[in-house]
């Protein structure tokens, strides 16, 4: 397991994701919403999604989120101050791709 205090709180708040699908030929999987508390993810898709996640203190983010359909995503990356990137794939539909995110300010969904 990860100790809670390598857990990067400094990225708690709402982030916002963009996701394309590069490999393969399915919808991106990833959330379009994820809520991070206390270094670790609580939210997904405002609770369609169930996430297991964390982001450390140096930005590692590491996730895997599983929708309301099954379907399986895990999502590897880097956040730094207010933004992020990283790459995603699900083993239950055989596709991948990438990830953008930002952090919503204030801790708001921006609409």
């Amino acid at each position: 397991g990860v100790e809670p205090s390598a857990l990067g709180s400094g990225y708690d708040g709402a982030w916002s994701f963009e996701s394309t699908t590069t490999a393969g030929n399915c919808p991106t999987l990833v959330p379009v919403n994820v809520v991070v508390q206390g270094g670790r993810v609580i939210s997904a898709n405002s609770g369609a999604s169930s996430p297991w996640g964390y982001v450390e203190s140096d930005g590692t983010f590491a996730a895997k989120f599983v929708d309301a359909n099954g379907h399986v995503s895990r999502a590897t990356g880097h956040f730094a101050g207010t933004s992020g990137a990283g790459a995603w794939s699900s083993g239950s539909d055989y596709c991948g791709g990438a990830w953008r995110a930002h952090r919503d300010a204030g801790g708001k969904a921006a609409r």
